[in-house]
């Protein structure tokens, strides 16, 4: 093997790492039926759990899972979750619903996306580039499409579903039997007795969790505020992801090297990248890693962290391929400081779990646990100092500045500009700081944040639309029109969805050891990055 194309260094002047570590850092060959894409489960509050295949595989649900093909959300009684995709596209489930990941193919925006929503209220915020059928939403028998930016609701508390149209352009279809065309500030009632017939309206009646999606929409802009452009370059990375590590912690753009990302408390040799999280089995790779940190999605998909004697730990990105395109979980660590313990994977023989309690409306035992991982000191933090973020800092023997953040942008993919020609009602809408709210029976009315695109309504009325069956013949009867709001959600919607803290993640199952011996560099500095990365460091 050699060794200086490996990790990007001469080994005669660093010295050579440990067999165990090459071992773990080699990826297999890539086969095609292992390139899959995956969503990330990129806020998770109150119950919600993951099914996978038909089995439950961790409840309560863990932040920043990878989510693959096949993949389900189901939310309790409390449950909220948002779910981001590689091509910039969101949803959002709140209480006692469920989506389904049926279709995930190919590669970020020219890849397939098909979300099934099962039940419930959801927000979608699809990007809709290209062709119009990379990303669709199923529920019941009816297909969404779009075309361009698209924010859209859909409530299936009411069967056969309500359908809310914010921003942009969608398409409803069910198979030959209809065929509708929604623009923004338009929604649609289905028929309940038959949903080819429905009620369109030029307006849309606000819910309680309009300002819950809000308030995410609001977290997202903020995060992109912080963008450097540092993941410009590199592939998917439109992905919302990649905001969090511009957040969380500075990127340095170093010479031989290229850009190395690092958290503000990555300043140490007691900092673990891998100190804090959890082991997940999945049916198809086995055990992965689901870090604890909020920002803790793309640095443990790919690339490769090492420790620098006179920084810390940093982690390139390099060319990015995650660790599932090569068929298996890998350990993403190159050079550690001395005494480090590398990351233990779990086996799939230790001992079981039962998911949920027995006798208590528990779901089934499963064969494989999820371990936690917890080494950082008493009181969840690290306790160590966190580095300045506007100082120079020594990477691999270069002085180098941290990148600075971009101009301010637009709000977080999406226009102000209201629909042509639709203008503000009378009624209560979503306009800005301190308009009220709408209310639903029993919710309690309060201000509404600022909202990066407001619910405009049409000065036109609403009317009713019959669509004509395929081939011809009679027009059905009018669809029924809504007489009354829908029964309210829980009122605790209303409240902020805002990300769970750095040390979420865990959860209270069996800890796992997370030991394992491993060498270390000889003089615990470093650089490289993932194996198949062109960069590279020296020391």
């Amino acid at each position: 093997m050699n060794t200086k194309g490996f990790f990007g260094c001469n080994p005669g002047s660093v010295g050579m790492v440990s067999v165990a570590l090459a071992a773990m850092l080699i990826l297999p060959a890539l086969r095609a039926e292992d390139a899959g894409r995956a969503a990330r489960l990129s806020s998770v509050d109150g119950d919600v759990r993951i099914v996978q295949d038909g089995q439950v595989i961790a409840d309560p649900a863990l932040l920043n899972t990878p989510l693959f093909e096949g993949s389900q959300i189901v939310t309790g009684d409390d449950g909220r979750a948002e779910l981001q995709f590689d091509d910039g596209s969101v949803a959002r489930l709140s209480p006692n619903g469920s989506v389904t990941l049926t279709v995930l193919g190919g590669q970020s925006s020219s890849g397939e996306t098909e979300i099934a929503l099962e039940r419930g209220l959801a927000y979608f915020e699809l990007q809709g580039q290209g062709n119009s059928n990379n990303i669709r939403v199923r529920f019941n028998d009816s297909l969404v499409t779009c075309v361009g930016f698209t924010v859209l609701r859909i409530n299936l508390d009411n069967p056969p579903g309500t359908l809310a149209v914010f921003s942009g352009n969608a398409r409803l279809e069910q198979a030959s039997q209809l065929a509708v065309e929604l623009h923004g500030g338009e929604s649609l009632i289905l028929g309940a007795s038959d949903s080819t017939q429905y009620t369109l309206s030029e307006n849309i009646e606000p819910d309680s969790w309009d300002t819950w999606n809000s308030d995410r929409d609001q977290l997202l802009t903020s995060e992109a505020a912080s963008r450097t452009g540092a993941a410009s370059t590199l592939t998917n990375n439109e992905n919302p992801a990649w905001n969090d590590l511009d957040a969380n912690g500075s990127w340095y753009s170093v010479p031989g090297q290229g850009n190395v990302w690092s958290p503000y408390e990555a300043a140490n040799a007691g900092w673990d990248p891998y100190g804090n999280g959890s082991w997940m089995w999945t049916p198809r790779y086995g055990y992965i890693w689901v870090s604890g940190n909020s920002w803790g999605y793309m640095p443990f998909q790919c690339g490769a962290w090492n420790f620098y004697n006179d920084f810390g730990w940093g982690w390139a990105p390099g060319v990015c391929q995650p660790w599932w395109g090569g068929g298996g979980w890998v350990a993403n660590v190159g050079y550690v400081p001395v005494g480090y313990h590398f990351p233990k994977r779990p086996h799939p023989g230790q001992p079981h779990r039962v998911i949920g309690e027995p006798g208590k409306g528990g779901h089934s035992p499963v064969p494989y646990p999820v371990f936690s991982v917890d080494r950082r000191p008493p009181g969840g933090s690290t306790g160590l100092p966190v580095r300045n973020r506007n100082t120079p800092v020594i990477i691999a023997g270069h002085s180098v500045e941290p990148l600075r953040s971009l101009a301010p942008s637009p709000a977080y993919g999406r226009s102000t500009a209201p629909p042509s020609g639709f203008v503000n009602s009378s009624q209560p809408v979503y306009t800005g700081p301190g308009t009220p709210a709408s209310v639903h029976s029993g919710q309690t009315p309060g201000a509404i944040p600022s909202r990066p695109y407001p619910i405009m309504v049409p000065s036109r009325p609403s009317s009713v639309y019959v669509p004509q069956p395929s081939g011809g013949g009679s027009l059905h009867p009018s669809a029924p029109s809504r007489s009354a709001p829908a029964p309210s959600r829980p009122s605790g919607g209303a409240s902020s969805g805002s990300r769970p803290s750095g040390g979420g993640g865990g959860s209270p199952h069996v800890s796992s050891g997370g030991g394992g011996g491993g060498g270390s560099h000889p003089s615990g500095g470093g650089g490289g990055s993932h194996p198949s990365s062109s960069g590279g460091g020296h020391h």
